[in-house]
């Protein structure tokens, strides 16, 4: 830096200058960019980023540039008050796609609003639940269960994606990874696998299941801390895990290989879960109400499927919501069958359904759903209709044609399973 002059090495810049990084959008490379580096190496003798990130355009739902003349402009501080700074941030986060553009919509925020709700709930559910004093270890030193491997596991694989994410600067794959790990995997599962422990378990069991939680939780609310700081900061604070003065200063997780080797267990687990969530969507299919106790048996066809099916027993039969779960050498009797890997399961419909009305009424809205797929498809491959009609217009046509395909297939499933 021959070029600069004394005042300027003696001030903030001289001591910043060069940086790492420069955000912006691909509309300002040649206006802004290309001039930061030239004007950079005239009066500083080194350019003034090493690495460029350019990010797409914030568009509005239909894919026009927000403009006031449209009057199609979005602002910010609406959004926040009305959804929350967390919430916007990691809506934007998650559509952030390398080399795309955000079709903006104000509904996706609302989801991630939600979001931020499940990740407070989870942890008042955590912290409620813990005995005052309650020291967290390392997950090895407490009587793990399978469950509990599973979600370290998880927790390990998510580390590992949301790292990779933003080394890439793909910040929408550690996004979606985060929210897949936290709503599907510890709310959804893991949460609803610890109540019994927590609630009525064994000394040693329950603080197993405590420290699984504590412990899981921390390394998720670091994770995510770089696109929601307001909610994870706020949490973070009261957690037994607190060891700075914020968790913005504590060490970002990273992956173990203690954890990789929880693998076997992991997969015994994902063989539960498809278990009961294909119990859940048997019922769903044939609109038996969730809440609906029936009896069920199953047939394994080897003694690998058996044991875990013995073994996770009470987890089945608690989140299936289930009267009964035995065992049978064949279909019983006013059953239908829910095929899983290495057998199957009979689930009794005595008094629940009838087969023959239920068919009847889906046969009939095949038919319907045929005819409304075929006016929307005609619609569609009208190149006048295409080529005249305003784009969201077609746009709500296409998706209409979806949500037709998708009702299709749902009617064809319930179809399938009353033959079987």
């Amino acid at each position: 830096m021959e070029k600069t002059p004394e005042k300027i090495r003696e001030s903030d810049l001289y001591n910043l200058y060069p940086t790492d990084l420069l955000v912006t959008g691909f509309d300002i490379i040649f206006f802004w960019v290309a001039r930061m580096v030239l004007m950079g190496m005239y009066n500083m003798g080194a350019e003034p980023f090493e690495r460029v990130y350019i990010h797409g355009l914030i568009r509005d739902q239909f894919g026009e540039k927000m403009s006031k003349t449209k009057g199609n402009v979005v602002d910010p501080l609406d959004l926040i008050a009305k959804y929350g700074a967390d919430a916007l941030r990691f809506g934007l986060a998650v559509q952030t796609v390398p080399g795309s553009d955000i079709k903006f919509d104000e509904r996706r925020i609302e989801g991630y609003k939600h979001f931020a709700n499940k990740i407070w709930n989870a942890s008042r559910y955590v912290l409620m639940n813990l005995p005052e004093g309650f020291e967290v270890k390392e997950p090895t030193e407490t009587a793990l269960r399978p469950e509990d491997k599973w979600i370290l596991y998880r927790l390990n694989e998510t580390v590992a994606k949301v790292r990779e994410g933003l080394k890439d600067f793909d910040f929408s794959k550690s996004a979606q990874a985060l929210y897949q790990f936290f709503w599907d995997e510890y709310c959804d599962w893991y949460i609803e696998f610890s109540k019994d422990r927590v609630y009525k378990g064994e000394e040693d069991d329950k603080e197993a299941a405590l420290n699984t939680l504590v412990y899981v939780l921390d390394r998720a609310l670091k994770l995510l801390h770089p696109f929601m700081p307001y909610i994870t900061e706020e949490i973070w604070d009261y957690l037994p895990t607190k060891d700075r003065k914020s968790i913005s200063l504590s060490e970002y997780p990273k992956y173990s290989e203690t954890f990789k080797g929880f693998e076997e267990d992991a997969r015994a687990v994902e063989f539960v879960k498809v278990v009961i969530a294909d119990i859940r969507n048997f019922k769903n299919m044939l609109d038996i109400p969730v809440t609906k106790k029936l009896k069920a048996f199953y047939r394994a066809e080897d003694r690998y499927t058996e044991t875990l099916l013995e073994e996770f027993k009470s987890h089945i039969l608690k989140l299936a919501r289930l009267e009964s779960f035995e065992p049978a050498d064949g279909r019983p009797e006013n059953t239908l069958v829910v095929p899983i890997k290495g057998g199957e399961v009979y689930v009794s419909i005595e008094g629940v359904v009838n087969v023959t009305e239920v068919k009847s009424q889906q046969l009939k809205k095949r038919e319907k759903l045929l005819k409304e797929l075929k006016r929307v498809e005609a619609k569609l491959n009208n190149p006048n209709f295409v080529q005249k009609a305003p784009k969201h217009v077609v746009e709500k046509e296409k998706e209409i044609y979806e949500e037709l395909k998708l009702e299709l297939q749902k009617v064809e499933n319930v179809l399938k399973l009353l033959e079987g």
